[in-house]
């Protein structure tokens, strides 16, 4: 009768304190959903925020885009300027659809969708007339207006963020006291689950039962043990693993049981785990141990043990350790490692056969090219001994001939002698160390002295040229072939003239070659660094169709590019060079340092 009359006023309070608590929760779930709109206000005004500023960002990447594109023209760097101003409409799109709700940002927006189109325009005419427009004082107010439009909607935005702001601080003050009466009510009932200590007693004992059938059914030995180290739990794996049921090892010390290792070493690692589990508190895992099972004795196989000590309320009640079978996972990794060592074997061997095959071709490249011109020498000779001694007793036709002879065979011999050339360029090791370009440029004039007064060439040179980061001799020869290129490439009864000049900046040095030549047409512009590219018949210009191709692999294995830029008359080629790397200040010397003999 007692008993019943305590299950009905505990029954009462319990209904009673629901309630109550059903209250609290319901107050807590407004408040929650309020905390939340107003958090999702908040959020929507950081969105707007970050999308005036991607605005922001787009309209600065479009200017510089379309800076960078009237310098020098990119295809990647136009369709990101095209990408600029294609994303400009849509992002004002977006802030359209954000902003909706407020008139103030929509009329601010109206303002700045006239001036971005306006601005648009701009930038697409600037780049079909290659520079600025209309110009600077008009671009300079233009960007003005549209830097305070954008500000105004920045500073907009941010005074509703502080009020957003301000109303979500006071509905998550109002959400944590709702949740602290929640939890009060809920600390009450707490008291209330002593009564329904039964029920979890049994729901313990369930948890218990499906905990040992989950142990019992998986793949890996698993032992239990006190905090002893003595046996209280084996798995069938672990049973079948050390040869003995559950019930004989029970109690018995698990370092008495365990019986598979292969050595003695193993046997302490296993004893230095359960130490590290049961004493120090400490989870060992991965330890590898090898040996046999009581199954097949006759097989040696290795397992991978991990140890993890059991705490309750931080004391050491016991240990659980668990054995994985690895056999299978060493055996790929062993042929694993074999296929890597025969592919590197491979690959040594494929390396030493390509540095041979290399060698082979550099004497093969060096012994045509011997072999090629020796011919070439002697059918030169023979046709110049011809003009010479025979001229007088050869017709009008086979002194033509042999002039023809001797042309082509000169030809070849210049082609032999660049293609080599272009071959040692491309393989030579160079020494890169600073350069002054003003040398270069002497040296090339002084072994082209003989051209230049012969063609009545006028070199003008910029009186103090930059340093650079390079190698003397291939400098020299680059100068060489522009010079040359700059002098055999003029219009008939044109004087050749050809002005050098640079400028540098942070890492590099640009120099510039202009001459008054019959220039390149532009869609050739690319072309004519490749071997043999000629643009004009050897009838017109004489020239092998190497020399720009020598250049540009000069300039490259010097770290640096050459381009064709478009010019009103003539050619101009724009080199870029390193720069040398300024070289750290000695320490300086103690003011009572010995003077240096």
């Amino acid at each position: 009768m007692l008993i019943q009359r305590t299950h009905r006023y505990v029954n009462i309070a319990t209904a009673i304190s629901i309630a109550v608590l059903l209250a609290g929760i319901s107050t807590l779930a407004v408040s929650i959903q309020r905390t939340a709109a107003s958090w999702r206000w908040v959020n929507h005004t950081r969105e707007v925020l970050q999308h005036v500023q991607g605005t922001q960002s787009l309209i600065n990447e479009a200017d510089a885009l379309q800076k960078s594109l009237r310098l020098e023209y990119s295809r990647r760097d136009d369709a990101d300027f095209q990408e600029r101003l294609t994303a400009l409409p849509r992002a004002l799109q977006t802030l359209t659809q954000l902003t909706s709700d407020n008139p103030t940002q929509q009329r601010t927006l109206a303002d700045l969708r006239g001036l971005l189109d306006e601005y648009v325009r701009n930038l697409r005419t600037g780049m079909e007339r290659a520079m600025a427009y209309p110009s600077k004082e008009g671009e300079r107010a233009l960007r003005q207006a549209i830097t305070m439009r954008i500000a105004a909607l920045l500073a907009e935005e941010e005074r509703l963020l502080v009020l957003r702001d301000a109303a979500a601080g006071t509905d998550r003050a109002r959400t944590i006291a709702a949740a602290g009466a929640v939890s009060v009510l809920s600390v009450a009932l707490l008291f209330f689950v002593r009564a329904m200590a039964r029920r979890d007693a049994d729901f313990l004992a369930d948890q218990r039962a499906n905990l040992d059938a989950t142990l019992r059914s998986i793949g890996e030995a698993v032992i239990a043990v006190d905090a002893f180290g003595r046996v209280r739990f084996m798995n069938p794996v672990a049973e079948q693993l050390l040869g003995c049921e559950e019930a004989q090892a029970r109690d018995q010390l698990l370092t008495t049981v365990f019986r598979i290792a292969g050595s003695s070493s193993d046997d302490d690692t296993l004893a230095a785990a359960l130490r590290a589990a049961l004493r120090e508190k400490q989870a060992v895992t991965g330890i590898p141990i090898t040996g046999s099972s009581s199954a097949q004795p006759e097989r040696m196989r290795a397992w991978q043990l991990n140890c993890q000590p059991l705490l309750v309320d931080g004391e050491v009640r016991g240990a659980v350790m668990s054995m994985l079978d690895v056999t299978a996972l060493k055996h790929a990794q062993r042929e694993l490692a074999d296929a890597n060592l025969l592919l590197e074997h491979r690959i040594q061997d494929r390396t030493e056969q390509l540095a041979e095959a290399n060698i082979e071709l550099r004497a093969f490249a060096h012994t045509i090219a011997h072999d090629l011109r020796a011919p070439l020498r002697n059918v030169q000779g023979y046709a110049a001994a011809l003009l010479e001694d025979e001229a007088a007793t050869l017709s009008a036709a086979g002194e033509r001939f042999l002039r023809r002879i001797l042309a082509v065979s000169q030809h070849m011999d210049r082609l032999v002698t660049d293609l080599l050339a272009y071959s040692q360029l491309a393989r030579a090791e160079l020494r890169l160390q600073p350069v002054e370009l003003d040398r270069v440029v002497q040296l090339a004039l002084g072994d082209m002295e003989m051209q230049i007064a012969a063609a009545g060439a006028r070199i003008e040179a910029a009186s103090q040229l930059p340093a650079v980061l390079g190698n003397e001799a291939v400098l020299v020869q680059v100068f060489e072939n522009l010079i040359g290129n700059a002098i055999k490439f003029v219009a008939p009864g044109v004087t050749p003239h050809v002005r050098i000049d640079a400028h540098v900046n942070a890492d590099a040095a640009w120099v510039r070659i202009a001459d008054n030549g019959i220039g390149i047409p532009e869609d050739k512009r690319e072309r004519v660094f490749d071997v043999f590219e000629r643009l004009h018949g050897e009838d017109q210009y004489q020239g092998t169709g190497i020399g720009l191709a020598i250049v540009k692999k000069g300039v490259e294995r010097l770290g640096g590019t050459i381009r064709v830029e478009p010019a009103p008359a003539g050619t101009v080629f724009r080199l870029c060079l390193q720069r040398p790397r300024p070289q750290p200040l000695p320490a300086a010397a103690p003011a009572d340092a010995p003077p240096v003999a």
